[in-house]
């Protein structure tokens, strides 16, 4: 297979999408798919991106079922939930008002929603599975979770105070377009409180080309240099970064490494599991694995759409 070179191949002479700085370099070639990386801010993204198609075929119904086809679904909502409060206990921890306004784009089945909606507060969702909508839906007791994306559903301006997405924004294919979307859906003085996997995590620098978050369906890579751009360039200001705690068990790390092998750690993960027993392989564990947590603001002066 050609390597392209920073030095002589033609593409690495395009513009980064997320800073639009020159001369992008090639890293490797995973899944049949280049990474190529920006010297300038730092992030990482696919060029060229894969095809509506080649993404269709992965969204599946399977996909967003997640973990759940190899663990107890009840077992995965209880981790879920657990995750759930603690991000919102952070976020009531910045804006600790009544009665918040939160959308939350890709929520899923609803485990976040569901847990916000328990605090009092007025919940939206938007989420690309119409199997996942019906779910949170049918949880949440009223149609407030709405199929599509930022782009294709109609949202008001300046409507929410909280706007969260949690592994969400690695997977769109204009994250420039889609952080001026939810700066535009936030009320002045309102906040994002953005998860995605960091390229400054431990198992990134552990894994390297192997990090299980390299996947063809996630089209861009960060850190906080390149988070913070983003955030800055569409008008948010605060920006401030904070590991990414999870409520996790062995045997949903376990069954993540089964359902996205990778080479060595998906066998020796799979060794490990059947020698722990399954009272300590299902027991909670709250880390810090691959992700960052951002967290940004619209300024309380802020016009309702920045140009």
């Amino acid at each position: 297979m050609h390597t392209p070179s920073a030095l002589t191949d033609p593409l690495a002479s395009i513009a980064c999408p997320i800073c639009g700085g020159a001369g992008q370099q090639y890293r490797f070639t995973r899944n049949d798919h280049t990474v190529f990386g920006c010297p300038r801010c730092q992030s990482e993204y696919l060029y060229p991106q894969p095809t509506d198609d080649v993404l269709n075929a992965i969204y599946n119904e399977r996909y967003f079922l997640g973990e759940r086809e190899f663990v107890e679904a009840s077992a995965v909502a209880e981790l879920k939930q657990a995750t759930a409060r603690s991000y919102l206990d952070e976020i009531q921890s910045i804006d600790p008002r009544v009665g918040l306004n939160l959308l939350e784009i890709g929520c899923g089945s609803g485990d976040f929603l569901v847990e916000a909606q328990s605090r009092g507060m007025s919940v939206q969702g938007i989420e690309y599975s119409l199997s996942a909508t019906a779910t949170a839906n049918r949880r949440l007791g009223a149609f407030l979770v709405q199929v599509g994306s930022i782009d294709t559903v109609p949202l008001a301006p300046a409507a929410f105070d909280v706007i969260a997405f949690s592994d969400v924004i690695e997977h769109v294919r204009d994250p420039r377009r889609f952080v001026e979307r939810t700066y535009r859906c936030l009320r002045p003085g309102g906040s994002v409180f953005a998860v995605t996997p960091s390229l400054e995590s431990w198992s990134r620098k552990l894994m390297g080309k192997t990090w299980m978050e390299y996947k063809v369906e996630h089209l861009f890579y960060f850190g906080r240099k390149s988070l913070a751009h983003l955030f800055v360039s569409a008008g948010f200001e605060n920006i401030r970064f904070l590991p990414n705690y999870k409520t996790l068990s062995f045997e949903y790390i376990n069954a993540h490494f089964r359902r996205f092998p990778v080479p060595l750690w998906t066998p020796l993960l799979g060794l490990i599991g059947h020698l722990v027993p399954p009272s300590l392989a299902r027991k909670h564990v709250r880390v810090v694995a691959s992700g960052l947590i951002a967290l940004a603001r619209k300024p309380v002066t802020a016009p309702e759409f920045r140009t």
